[in-house]
């Protein structure tokens, strides 16, 4: 049954690495994220291995979009799959997901 999640992915202070969103395998069939204006530095969005150098930057303010059209046999997203990396500690992203 789908349902609707939502969250926020904060840069830690522990370095650089990317922060995967959640840790639990969740499939989803569309996901929103919202970069705040507020935030000091770039925002990467991607795999595991994500950074400044090997993904587009989402620009502060703008949000994204992301749909998995799982009904026409394509394999749903999984918000597992996703890693955001930081240019500046303290910055988010926040999301918001529908479920399958």
């Amino acid at each position: 049954m789908a349902g609707i999640i939502h969250g926020r992915v904060t840069a830690s202070s522990k370095g650089r690495e990317p922060i995967q969103f959640v840790t639990v395998p969740t499939p989803i069939k569309y996901l929103l994220l919202e970069v705040p204006s507020e935030n000091k530095g770039d925002v990467f969005i991607g795999g595991p291995t994500v950074a400044n150098n090997n993904a587009p930057v989402l620009a502060k303010g703008t949000p994204r979009e992301f749909t998995f059209r799982h009904d026409v046999k394509e394999a749903p997203g999984d918000l597992a799959d996703f890693y955001v990396h930081f240019g500046h500690n303290g910055d988010v992203v926040n999301y918001l997901a529908i479920t399958i």
